[in-house]
């Protein structure tokens, strides 16, 4: 089955095919109907990448669009970037090329949504150039009402199929990792990726929204470390972008600071690994991460085993008014250091 899905998702329609798909001719399916749902996932700015929250000045709304049957069969999961939704994703996705296994097709009703009726005149060009015996109204207030409760019904049930493959994919990465196969890692770790970008755009509820950001800063943070992995592929570049996505999913996810130091470490920038791993060590949830500390010891160069030698780093660490601050505070890497100065100085009585 999943050989025949993978044959017949390539075979969609491309942008040229889709310019020149004969939409007259398209099958028309008697009482069908579609319902169509548009949901706002954050804005876009000059770069690719969608950031929720707050509107930033200068950047776009983006949007996910769903669009199934009456038969509760998705036609369509596509994100919409930049702006609001056009007829070209109604044309191509829905009507020319479909999620497989749904053919080309159209419904023999389409009903305008409610909430839409003082659009109706804006709308009319589009909507009167499909084919007959294609017909469309407005959507009464009770139909609205009842569509409503449906899609809402759908919604759960899609977010929770979408979240629960996410988790499967993730899984198959973590097992790739440990055989320490970029390759299918990457390509795991992206597809859950890609199922947690539909769970977000189905409306999910506040706690669904809280797990897929958690499960997006795992997926984004693993990817990075499959591009950390030694070897022929090792991208640095890509991994610290993942890992600082990651962050911006789950700010309190330390792995995703741990693989942003190592990056900056592997593209040679001492400095910024040293920024990452103090920032994140100030946070009350990382004080004590084991793996955190050790990777600050460790972007210090570790602690030397001469006295004079540990002794002018201490001073510059920690006593020197114009030496680096930005371990100072941090507990954990003070008492290691501590410790060390102890068992050195035992040593060399």
């Amino acid at each position: 089955m999943e050989q025949w899905l993978s044959a017949v998702a390539g075979s969609r329609t491309s942008d040229d095919q889709a310019s020149t798909f004969d939409y007259k001719k398209v099958p028309v399916r008697d009482n069908a109907f579609w319902v169509m749902q548009l949901s706002p996932v954050g804005f876009q700015g000059k770069d690719p990448q969608v950031h929720q929250g707050e509107y930033l000045p200068g950047s776009t709304p983006a949007f996910g669009i769903i669009i199934y049957d009456d038969r509760d069969q998705f036609l369509v999961q596509e994100m919409v970037l930049p702006g609001m939704l056009s007829s070209d994703v109604l044309l191509k996705y829905a009507i020319a090329s479909p999620l497989p296994p749904n053919l080309p097709c159209a419904p023999s009703l389409r009903v305008i949504a409610y909430k839409l009726s003082p659009h109706v005149d804006a709308l009319r060009p589009f909507l009167d150039s499909l084919p007959a015996p294609f017909s469309w109204r407005s959507e009464t207030f009770e139909e609205a009402e009842r569509v409503g409760l449906g899609a809402h019904s759908l919604s759960i049930q899609g977010v929770a199929k979408a979240i629960k493959r996410a988790e499967e994919e993730k899984q198959l990465g973590n097992e790739a990792i440990g055989r320490k196969d970029r390759t299918a890692a990457i390509k795991h770790y992206s597809e859950a990726y890609e199922f947690l970008a539909d769970a977000i755009a189905q409306n999910p509820t506040v706690e669904q929204t809280r797990d897929i950001k958690r499960v997006t800063a795992i997926c984004l943070a693993n990817r990075a470390a499959a591009l950390l992995l030694e070897g022929e592929g090792q991208d640095a570049k890509k991994a610290l972008a993942d890992a600082e996505r990651a962050a911006t999913f789950d700010e309190n996810y330390g792995k995703a600071y741990h693989r942003q130091a190592k990056a900056h470490q592997l593209l040679g920038a001492r400095g910024s690994s040293i920024d990452v791993l103090t920032t994140a060590l100030k946070k009350p949830s990382h004080a004590s991460d084991k793996d955190l500390n050790d990777a600050l010891v460790g972007a210090y160069g570790g602690f030397p085993e001469s006295p004079d030698k540990m002794r002018a780093l201490c001073c510059r660490l920690f006593v020197d008014k114009d030496g680096d601050l930005r371990a100072r505070d941090i507990k954990e890497f003070v008492r290691r250091a501590d410790a060390h100065v102890k068992k050195i100085s035992a040593t060399t009585l």
